[in-house]
């Protein structure tokens, strides 16, 4: 009798110039984890970006912290940039010493998210190379993989590339590797019918928090925006499922913290977001909600913004991006200046102060300029509320991918480096580094009178 399949799930470094854990998860790793073990497969995981021994530094009670931070030698290419490169995550040490306590594996998996993070993703490839030889089979999937198809699998190391957007038909390509069949009776088709995800398993020393998928896709076709390409059409899950998993999750991972990576979260909110709150609430009415996604100012009303202050939503982020009129409708029509002005409106109305209220701004988008931005910020505080800056990264395969490369000084369509939103505003332009400190500065002044009132 053969033995089971076995997988080792990875989630590698972050190599950036700066990083930050807010509410970061391998979501997509652990919905992979529970449909491979409902198939019979022992799986082991390995997060590069927590340790399994020590806290990450300056962890906040709401679950957010700094990650472990190692310099490192720039990419060739990033010579130019004045700053410390760093990786983020665990020691290579401690990544090898969790290699040896697990089994062998028949296949390695590896997940990716920015464009611009894939050197800490072909490390982790060289290192598990170097450890286990190769003629274990890795796979890479994940938005990199997705977004950035041809380069991963020309200078990735991985065996497979895969940027399908539905899970399921990995176990196929399993079995082919494998030449073994899974046990499972019926294969998931849609996201709907997914399996909850396994947050346990990449339960690390500092996870006091976990995030939360009640529906794929968007409406919405901002043309800056890679939602439709990784998800397709709107899938949503059903309320009783999302309730469970907020419920058993909390009590199992000991948290009240959790984080929703939906990107339209109240989207049809009468009949699903607000049934999950209330049906949440009536079981732990002691749990803190955060959107670090954002929500859509047009889908807000006051009995959303009231369930919100009354159910425990503590991190309030509004997509708003822009209040010039012309750069609303060239993006894509997401929203106007009076959605978002209500919307604003009704959360104070609920309860939530200025600073309670956070709103993303985007700098650097093809056509903008500086003082596009400062009259962004000027709305945005005279509305009552709190700016964050959010810089631009243009995302191959977009509608304004190719703007951004017309405007750009560097090739950000041949490397993907400079797609780093850090890296593509030095080269915009219209903005200096001192246009760029001020409105850093602006905003900054801003939030911190929003603290002392």
């Amino acid at each position: 009798m053969s033995r089971e399949i076995s997988i080792l799930l990875v989630n590698p470094w972050i190599f950036d110039f700066a990083a930050y854990n807010l509410w970061i998860e391998p979501l997509g790793l652990e919905y992979i984890a529970s449909l491979l073990k409902m198939s019979g497969v022992r799986v082991s995981v390995i997060d590069c970006l927590n340790s399994k021994l020590i806290k990450n530094p300056r962890e906040k009670p709401n679950g957010c912290s700094k990650f472990k931070r190692t310099t490192i030698p720039k990419p060739v290419a990033l010579n130019f940039v004045k700053r410390h490169y760093a990786m983020y995550g665990i020691s290579t040490e401690e990544f090898f010493d969790r290699l040896k306590a697990i089994e062998q594996p028949d296949v390695i998996m590896l997940t990716s998210i920015m464009t611009y993070w894939y050197p800490g993703v072909f490390r982790t490839i060289e290192l598990l190379r170097d450890f286990f030889g190769k003629r274990i089979p890795i796979l890479l999937g994940g938005i990199y993989a997705s977004l950035c198809k041809k380069h991963a699998e020309a200078f990735s190391g991985a065996d497979i590339v895969y940027a399908d957007r539905n899970i399921s038909p990995l176990l196929k390509i399993i079995e082919n590797i494998t030449e073994k069949t899974l046990k499972i009776k019926r294969v998931p088709e849609s996201f709907k019918e997914w399996p909850i995800p396994d947050h346990w398993l990449f339960k690390g020393k500092s996870k006091n928090f976990f995030a939360i998928l009640t529906q794929k896709g968007c409406p919405f076709r901002c043309s800056y925006c890679a939602s439709p390409l990784l998800n397709g059409a709107i899938e949503k899950r059903s309320v009783e499922s999302v309730v469970q998993e907020i419920l058993v999750y909390s009590k199992l991972l000991d948290t009240k913290n959790i984080a929703f990576y939906d990107d339209a979260l109240l989207l049809n909110a009468p009949e699903h977001l607000i049934p999950i709150l209330e049906k949440v609430s009536l079981n732990n009415p002691n749990l803190r909600f955060h959107l670090p996604n954002a929500i859509h100012s047009r889908f807000m009303t006051f009995k959303i913004a009231k369930i919100f202050y009354e159910t425990g939503f503590k991190t309030i982020r509004i997509g708003f991006e822009t209040s010039n009129v012309i750069l609303q409708k060239v993006t894509g029509n997401k929203v106007s200046n009076d959605d978002y002005l209500k919307s604003v409106e009704v959360l104070k109305k609920a309860g939530y102060k200025k600073e309670d209220i956070g709103v993303y701004i985007l700098v650097g988008l093809p056509g903008q300029k500086p003082s596009d931005v400062e009259e962004t910020i000027k709305f945005v505080d005279k509305s009552g509320a709190s700016p964050y800056l959010s810089f631009f990264s243009p995302i191959p395969q977009t509608p304004l991918f190719k703007k951004a490369a017309e405007i750009s000084k560097i090739d950000i369509e041949k490397e993907p480096l400079f797609q780093n939103n850090s890296i593509y505003i030095l080269t915009h332009p219209e903005f200096s580094e001192e246009s760029i400190q001020y409105l850093k500065e602006m905003v900054m002044d801003i939030r911190k009178i929003r603290e002392k009132d």
